[in-house]
């Protein structure tokens, strides 16, 4: 298993092109390029959420890892701030005009269209986990 990690200790809105560029580079390192648009697209979603809503744009521990698990890339998204069941959040409108529809709301969603899985878990010790896979075999 091939895997790389970023630990940022007090990730901010200013540290997701970082967290990005990581996966982005990772992949390109790899020559996994035609998977850089779902990765970057499900990750910048995932790491603002966190950002916004785990530690309410205060900054908080950051830890992601990229994996290559033949035939799947994994990517895992670890952070200590509230918990959060994706669960819970409602399916957005997608089906009526732009201009009908309310503003946000689509991250979860695109996340799960663009990848293959999409796991969330919480403990007490270790916080948020969240996984996003996506398979190389098609």
């Amino acid at each position: 298993m091939n895997e790389d990690t970023l630990t940022l200790e007090s990730a901010v809105l200013q540290d997701i092109p970082v967290i990005v560029d990581f996966v982005v580079n990772w992949l390109q390192q790899r020559k996994l390029d035609k998977y850089i648009f779902a990765f970057e697209t499900a990750v910048d979603e995932a790491s603002t959420n966190v950002v916004k809503h785990a530690y309410d744009g205060r900054g908080g521990f950051f830890q992601i890892s990229c994996a290559l698990k033949d035939p799947d890339i994994t990517i895992t998204i670890k952070d200590r701030g509230k918990r959060f069941d994706p669960a819970s959040v409602p399916l957005p409108e997608v089906d009526s005009a732009l201009e009908d529809r309310k503003a946000g709301g689509l991250g979860i969603y695109m996340m799960k269209k663009m990848m293959d899985r999409v796991d969330y878990s919480f403990s007490e010790g270790e916080g948020n986990r969240l996984l996003l896979v996506k398979r190389t075999s098609d």
